[in-house]
């Protein structure tokens, strides 16, 4: 039993040396030399450099071995393995390696430095925070990832920053030349074309420095950053919505009724196929050009706009409601304004229906008069995307100028088509007004109100 209890207290004392010595103290060696007082600025470097050693002695004990050596004994001579002369008395060396000029011997300083040696810090770099500029982003869209890292280290560093997006490398930055306590701030594009819709882990690491032991701070991670599908993400339901809301934009029993109207002062002069339908597609032409510089200037706006995009999309989704409720006939605009129009498009029609280039303007000039004959474009900007504007504008002007095509095949039974079409216009309204319908629902539910 008593052999035990030695043995327990040897094993106690043994821990306890081991723990008290595990630390090696940081040597702090002093070369001072006390030159006359009337040399003032040499005596304050003397008095301040001493007090400071005298101060980080007291301060941490046992931490530091403190030799105060004559600056002019034989002992003082290794000062020149330091890169020191004959004028740099009061001069402090930390570990053998860290000079403290004279005139720099800031305690603030010293400490740091002594702090890094006790710690086993003398190289360490961390990653201090990273801020995505958004949380949630759609597939195709880019994301930038702002990363900030700091040098808590005594030495200058140069290392690199890779940022990760779950285990896939998002890109690598180089820091060159960072300065002790300082930080530096690098931005990184996440392009998220070929990613899945879920969340992904965002974070950074920076890459050792040599010597570095302290490893544990160089990585942070962020949290997720949630990637959605667009809310048309499919081509193919581009090209079938971008190609309807054309096709209805021109098949109006409207237009066709004016087309009509235009025809019989030509129709009589000429019994050429080729003449009717060249006139037909030049008014139309006029008429898409409206639509399409229309389209352009406000898809333009709307992109060019990304923090109003939201209050915008609400305000054309009311359109598209109202403007579809119309075409469906349970709600009526005032018919003062359509009489009022009229009479302006007929005394248009009968000056420039004349020539090609009257034809063409009076076409553009329609689609601004006429107030039975809504901008349904306008519905497509809050899908718009600046990579597929091209797209999504040759597919809606491709379904725009079909109905022309059709109405000049037939100019010649002209008045057979207006009597068909008119016949079937409030079918064609409501389809019509069904689709932007649909449509705007589609928008609010998916889009804005989960927003």
């Amino acid at each position: 039993m008593r052999r035990l209890a030695f043995s327990i207290c040897f094993l106690i004392f043994f821990l306890f040396i081991s723990v008290s010595y595990s630390i090696e103290p940081v040597v702090i060696e002093f070369f001072y030399y006390k030159p006359c007082t009337c040399k003032e600025e040499e005596y304050a470097i003397y008095v301040h450099n001493k007090q400071v050693v005298a101060d980080i002695e007291s301060d941490y004990g046992s931490k530091v071995m403190v030799k105060r050596i004559y600056f002019y004994s034989i002992e003082a001579q290794k000062i020149y393995q330091y890169g020191l002369g004959l004028g740099d008395w009061n001069t402090v060396v930390i570990n053998y390696e860290r000079v403290i000029d004279r005139n720099n011997v800031n305690e603030t300083q010293v400490r740091e430095i002594i702090n890094a040696y006790l710690n086993d810090s003398i190289h360490d770099i961390t990653i201090i925070r990273i801020i995505p500029s958004n949380s949630t982003v759609e597939i195709g869209e880019k994301i930038n990832i702002i990363v900030s890292s700091k040098n808590l280290g005594i030495e200058t560093e140069d290392f690199n920053v890779n940022a990760y997006c779950n285990d896939s490398l998002i890109g690598t930055q180089l820091i060159t030349d960072l300065k002790p306590q300082t930080e530096f701030t690098l931005t990184f594009v996440w392009d998220t074309t070929s990613q899945t819709p879920g969340n992904y882990i965002i974070k950074a690491e920076a890459e050792p420095v040599s010597n570095e032991t302290i490893l544990e701070n160089n990585t942070y991670v962020y949290g997720e950053v949630e990637v959605q599908n667009p809310s048309f993400s499919s081509p193919t339901a581009m090209f079938m919505l971008a190609f309807s809301f054309g096709f209805f934009e021109t098949f109006s029993p409207c237009l066709i009724i004016l087309l009509s109207f235009i025809l019989s002062y030509t129709i009589d002069k000429t019994t050429r196929f080729k003449e009717g339908f060249s006139k037909v597609m030049i008014f139309g032409t006029g008429f898409l050009f409206a639509t399409l510089l229309l389209a352009v200037t406000l898809g333009l706006i709307f992109l060019s706009m990304p923090m109003l995009q939201y209050s915008l999309t609400w305000g054309v989704c009311v359109f598209a409601l109202i403007f579809g409720l119309n075409l469906l006939g349970i709600l009526r605009f005032p018919s003062k304004i359509s009489l009022q129009s009229k009479p302006l498009i007929q005394k248009l029609t009968g000056k420039y229906v004349i020539t090609y280039a009257g034809l063409f303007l009076l076409g553009f000039t329609f689609y601004f008069l006429d107030p039975c004959i809504a901008p349904i474009f306008v519905s497509m900007i809050p899908i718009l995307l600046p990579e597929m504007l091209l797209f999504t504008l040759s597919v809606f002007s491709l379904g725009a100028i079909i109905p022309f095509i059709g109405i000049g095949l037939f100019a010649g039974s002209v008045s057979k088509l207006v009597r068909i079409t008119y016949r079937h216009r409030f079918k064609v309204r409501a389809i019509s007004g069904l689709i932007l319908i649909i449509y705007a629902l589609y928008v609010i539910i998916s889009y804005l109100l989960p927003t």
